[in-house]
């Protein structure tokens, strides 16, 4: 006979179409029913995941708790797959899904001493390749999924580092409704399960609910017709049955599925990915000051801000299928964890500090952390506030900036971050080289002068252009588009279109893979149109304009728009460095419609893009496709390279990068078969409606992993005035190959935890040097390896 192994469960969605709190009572609810079952039928078993359900349970309801806690001892309630909760896997970063595992395990290790060995996220839109390492480096024995569809079944899964692990994907979903348990049990095997054994799993789902009497006592009744064995089980036990010898081997990202979500609620996806970038350095600069001060590591407040990011990493909240309420939860959850990461940082920042001279007078002293185990050249801001006020409307007070041995090194005074005309509050930008995982000085030495005597801008006819010894950049007057080269070979030529594409009010897009079809272009707004749109009509500045200009950088912002859309790029060309930055500032007017910024290469290549501790060819037929901090075009010869902060959408051909901005579908829109999606008497809110922000770097760098982490994790610049006591803290860590990066390193019990990866397919070596902890070695990494060091 066949054997079919039935897991009653029961989906639980934390928050989608309602929020957390009416999430955490129906957890609870979920949970006390399942338990008077567990209690009163023999052999049922109930299984469920999620700490942070158990969590709720545990601190609202403790008696439930216990009985939980009794009858996983008992075998009649089974934990499977251990992990915080069922995250998106696909946008989420290799760090983050890391720390998932480490929250579920340590908590259902604490509390239950169990440690499942069964990974599931059935309902997560997509699973990066990236978890087959990440997987079996944490332990785990196998995988349990269920999208894309189009994989149903049992398989090996085949990992960026080469490892592998058995996967199922399961052929029916995950859940049952009501009293139709039975019906999906007679249907299953029809569904095209190819081995005499397999899994079924049942339940009330999604808004909780698990098993019913009525589905319990009828299933107990089919069990007695004999034409399958049928019991009561785990996927822990449909695992055992598995021969990996007999599975087919499929070596991809599992996608795609619910494309729409790779871009819905774009300030969820900003605020997750900055957060997740805040949290590292964090940990980074917790860590630095712990090895070479008297700071304390407060690891308890820093476990508040993981778990907050954990949360919104749920897989209807980050990738934007919840309600509206949902996603201002999510916002603020994570501006909570980003509060408590400032704090920690700011602590210990200052320890940092101490050691450094006090300050000459007529100088601004100014720190800069850096927190690579590597030098970072580049560009960076601070801001300051003078002595006093300045109040001679005919001066401006100029700073030169010096590196530690008393150099000047290119600097410019730049717009401060207020809107004061005053001379008082100052920014100054400069190029310089920051050491490595420490502290570097910089002083600006201040000088007034008369406005009269400043340089200004004058206006070429055609574009204006910065060339270095790297690359040369350039904006088209007429267009406002920009155009990159990098070793003599334009690149880019007339690039960064701002397009729009027709979508619909599906908040997932679930019945399609692209967005193809074009609607239109912004154009560049005339003269009179800018000024009108920053609010001075009556001004003659053109719609191409230089707003900063010195020995550091040129920024120029250039005005679109089309219909109720408008549009200021701003692009920030580097004197002295090998990227150029566009910032995006769209108001976005358009409901029902995805915004794509378009760049064409000169040169045809192979799209690709990061992932979680890899890197992988992305669609290049404009099948929507998902990375992490970026994306772009190459060759054996040429290059081009677009990193983001939380842009993680896009589709590609092998000369063409469309970067999807934004899409405006109403909330929670699903389509459900033939079915109008939303009533179309009235208004119903959309998705990203509105002002929104981007940012993008465009480099041709080699070390393209690197400049990402370098532009998502930014060295941190503060003017202050030392005390001049205590002994200065050396550099913390440093590698010497540019293709093993830091993922993280945080203080433990026992030691130091320090994640290092390989970014590349070929083998490498890196000497990894802690001097404080006396650790200095050489490691083999293998393609793509992760390593985690406990020292």
């Amino acid at each position: 006979m066949k054997k079919l192994h039935l897991v009653s469960n029961a989906h639980l969605d934390p928050a989608w179409l309602w929020r957390w709190n009416e999430g955490l009572a129906e957890a609870i609810s979920t949970f006390r029913v399942a338990a008077d079952f567990c209690e009163e039928y023999d052999g049922y078993i109930f299984n469920h995941n999620e700490a942070l359900l158990y969590e709720w349970v545990e601190e609202h309801e403790p008696a439930l708790f216990t009985r939980i806690q009794k009858l996983v001892k008992e075998g009649k309630w089974n934990i499977i797959g251990g992990w915080y909760l069922q995250p998106d896997c696909v946008m989420t970063s290799g760090e983050s899904l890391l720390s998932q595992i480490s929250l579920g395990r340590k908590y259902f290790k604490e509390k239950f001493g169990v440690e499942p060995k069964i990974a599931m996220n059935v309902d997560s839109f997509g699973h990066t390749r990236g978890l087959v390492q990440i997987l079996n480096k944490t332990g785990f024995e196998a995988y349990l999924s269920k999208r894309p569809e189009w994989l149903a079944g049992s398989f090996l899964w085949r990992g960026f580092d080469a490892s592998t692990i058995p996967v199922h994907s399961l052929y029916d979903g995950y859940g049952s409704l009501k009293g139709e348990a039975v019906k999906k049990i007679n249907e299953h095997f029809g569904h095209g399960p190819e081995r005499e054994e397999s899994m079924c799993m049942w339940g009330i789902g999604n808004h909780g609910g698990g098993a019913s009497r009525e589905d319990l006592e009828q299933i107990a009744q089919r069990m007695k017709v004999g034409d399958i064995e049928m019991l009561h089980s785990t996927p822990e036990a449909f695992f055992a049955s598995l021969d990996r010898t007999k599975l087919r081997t499929v070596s991809e990202s599992l996608i795609s599925s619910m494309v729409g979500c790779y871009t819905s609620m774009v300030r969820m996806k900003q605020a997750h990915s900055k957060l997740e970038c805040q949290i590292a350095m964090t940990e980074k600069i917790m860590s630095y000051a712990a090895l070479s001060t008297d700071a304390d590591y407060d690891a308890d407040e820093l476990l508040k801000a993981k778990k907050a990011i954990a949360f919104c990493q749920f897989h209807d909240v980050l990738p934007g299928s919840g309600i509206k309420m949902v996603e201002e939860d999510g916002l603020r959850t994570m501006a909570y964890a980003s509060e408590i990461c400032d704090k920690l940082f700011t602590k210990a920042f200052f320890k940092l500090c101490q050691g450094q001279k006090k300050g000459n007078r007529k100088e601004i002293p100014v720190m800069l952390f850096n927190p690579h185990p590597y030098p970072v050249e580049g560009d960076f801001e601070m801001s300051f506030m003078l002595e006093d006020q300045n109040w001679n409307e005919g001066q401006k007070t100029v700073a030169t900036v010096y590196d530690k041995d008393g150099n000047d090194i290119p600097s410019q005074n730049e717009k401060p971050n207020c809107t004061f005309n005053l001379d008082w509050p100052q920014k100054v930008s400069f190029h310089a080289t920051l050491a490595p995982a420490s502290i570097s000085r910089f002083d600006c030495r201040l000088e007034v002068k008369n406005k009269e005597d400043l340089p200004v801008f004058e206006y070429p006819s055609d574009k204006i252009e910065v060339a270095n010894e790297q690359v040369t950049m350039s904006v088209d007057r007429k267009t406002g588009l920009f155009s990159f080269a990098a070793n003599g070979k334009t690149l880019v030529e007339n690039g960064g279109a701002l397009e729009y594409y027709r979508d619909c009010e599906d908040a997932w897009a679930m019945t399609t893979d692209n967005f193809r079809q074009h609607l239109a272009t912004f154009e560049l707004m005339s003269d009179a149109e800018a000024c009108d749109f920053v609010g001075y009509p009556d001004d003659k500045t053109p719609n191409v304009r230089v707003v900063e200009d010195g020995d550091v950088r040129t920024k120029v912002q250039a005005f679109f728009k089309y219909n109720r859309s408008t549009a200021m790029v701003e692009y920030t060309m580097p004197k002295h460095s090998n990227y150029m930055d566009v910032d995006i500032l769209v108001f976005s007017g358009e409901p029902n419609k995805m915004l794509k910024y378009h760049i064409d290469t000169t040169f045809s290549g192979v799209p690709v893009g990061e992932t979680a501790f890899g890197r992988e060819e992305l669609f290049h037929d404009e099948r929507e496709a998902v990375y992490h901090k970026w994306c772009g075009i190459h060759n054996a010869e040429n290059r081009v390279y677009v990193i983001n902060k939380g842009t993680h959408g896009g589709s590609f051909t092998d000369h063409s990068m469309k970067i999807s901005l934004l899409r405006t579908p109403i909330y929670s829109a699903h389509t459900i078969g033939p079915r109008q999606l939303a009533p179309h008497d009235r208004w119903c809110d959309h998705m990203d409606m509105g002002e929104r922000r981007f940012s993008f770097r465009i480099t041709a760098d080699t070390h393209i992993d690197r400049a990402a982490q370098a532009f998502n994790e930014e060295p941190f610049a503060l003017s202050f005035f030392p005390s001049g006591e205590g002994q200065r803290p050396d550099t913390a860590i440093t590698l010497d190959n540019e293709r093993i990066l830091l993922s993280s390193m945080r203080k433990t019990d026992n030691g130091y935890q320090v994640t290092l990866y390989n970014t590349t397919i070929k083998p490498e070596t890196v000497h990894v040097s802690i001097p404080t902890l006396g650790y200095d070695e050489t490691l083999e990494f293998g393609r793509y390896e992760l390593k985690i060091l406990d020292i």
